[in-house]
């Protein structure tokens, strides 16, 4: 079976296809039937069982209620129809005299129970679903950024003890998750993985993929303060190429990760720059196999990426400083 594209599947958020894909392998390995069966359970069996990481009765409603929600959006239910159905679930647990049927004010409430019980809650959306992360432990470090044309200064956040890491790690039963994000304030790093997926800090994963990454957001957050997420992912992953020295990694990350949905800005970032960056390697604006990609020089994808960077940003500022974007 091929892990990558079934993950694929689980992070443009169609869990029933990345099933469907499970089940159709033939003479499946007695890894692949336990994870058939574990997709099965939790997502198809009508008796999901659901693991909490604390005992506080008050957490585990709160979780629950999202642990539903992800099971509903991540197999096709109508998001509106679900998300209403999380709205009553949440608010009876807020205590609020005042009903209240908007989900970005349950949250403020959430985050605030959540501090005084000792949690970090960070709600929101992790396009295109809802999905809090919510963490114990923050240690936090500096770090001198260089990105095209700058350098920057940024404060990175350590996270760790978490309970919830949003949907993209429920979907893929931690196989996959986010590992960070970037704020106005600074950088949010997600410090806790498997020991086999651990991250060092000096590794291309974190210094190019991370750290890079997310740096170039928070210079665009202050260049372009209305860009949508589909043009900073978009940025952001050809800064990752600038500066990677085997770009094959990153190329066979966006490779299946491209989906031509702007509902879901990281895989239509993916698909945009494959399939520039496949018009200039190839003359043809159609994404190439991995194959193709292993022959091309990666002193060339370099430079092919430099340039569109540049080209973006030459739009960006032809457009004016309050853009949404131009892809």
């Amino acid at each position: 079976m091929d892990e990558s594209k079934f993950y694929a599947y689980c992070l443009q958020g169609d869990v029933t296809a990345a099933y469907e894909y499970l089940r159709s392998i033939p003479n499946k390995s007695k890894k692949y039937q336990q994870l058939e069966s574990k997709y099965y359970h939790r997502f198809f069996g009508g008796k999901p069982i659901y693991r909490f990481k604390t005992d506080d009765p008050w957490i585990r409603k709160v979780l629950l209620a999202y642990f539903q929600y992800f099971t509903s959006v991540l197999t096709g239910k109508n998001v509106e129809e679900v998300e209403t159905r999380l709205v009553q679930s949440l608010v009876g647990l807020i205590s609020d005299k005042d009903f209240i049927d908007n989900l970005d004010l349950i949250e403020e409430k959430l985050e605030r129970i959540f501090q005084e019980k000792g949690y970090r809650f960070l709600g929101g959306v992790t396009s295109p679903f809802r999905g809090p992360y919510i963490w114990k432990i923050t240690d936090k470090k500096n770090f001198m950024v260089e990105l095209p044309h700058q350098t920057v200064e940024v404060t990175v956040y350590f996270l760790s003890n978490f309970i919830m890491q949003s949907w993209i790690h429920f979907a893929t039963f931690g196989e996959k998750f986010a590992g960070g994000w970037a704020k106005e304030d600074g950088l949010y790093y997600v410090n806790e993985s498997p020991k086999k997926k651990r991250t060092k800090l000096d590794s291309s994963e974190f210094q190019v993929s991370y750290l890079k990454h997310e740096a170039q957001h928070i210079s665009d957050y202050s260049r372009f303060p209305n860009l949508q997420p589909k043009d900073l992912e978009y940025r952001a992953k050809l800064v990752e190429l600038i500066y990677e020295s085997k770009p094959i990694r990153l190329l066979k990350k966006f490779f299946y990760e491209a989906k031509h949905d702007p509902n879901f800005p990281h895989p239509y970032s993916s698909y945009i720059l494959m399939t520039r960056l496949s018009k200039l390697a190839f003359g043809i604006e159609e994404i190439q196999t991995l194959e193709n990609w292993k022959s091309v020089d990666s002193a060339l994808i370099r430079n092919w990426a430099c340039n569109l960077y540049n080209g973006h940003t030459e739009q960006l500022i032809v457009s004016g400083e309050g853009t949404v974007g131009v892809i």
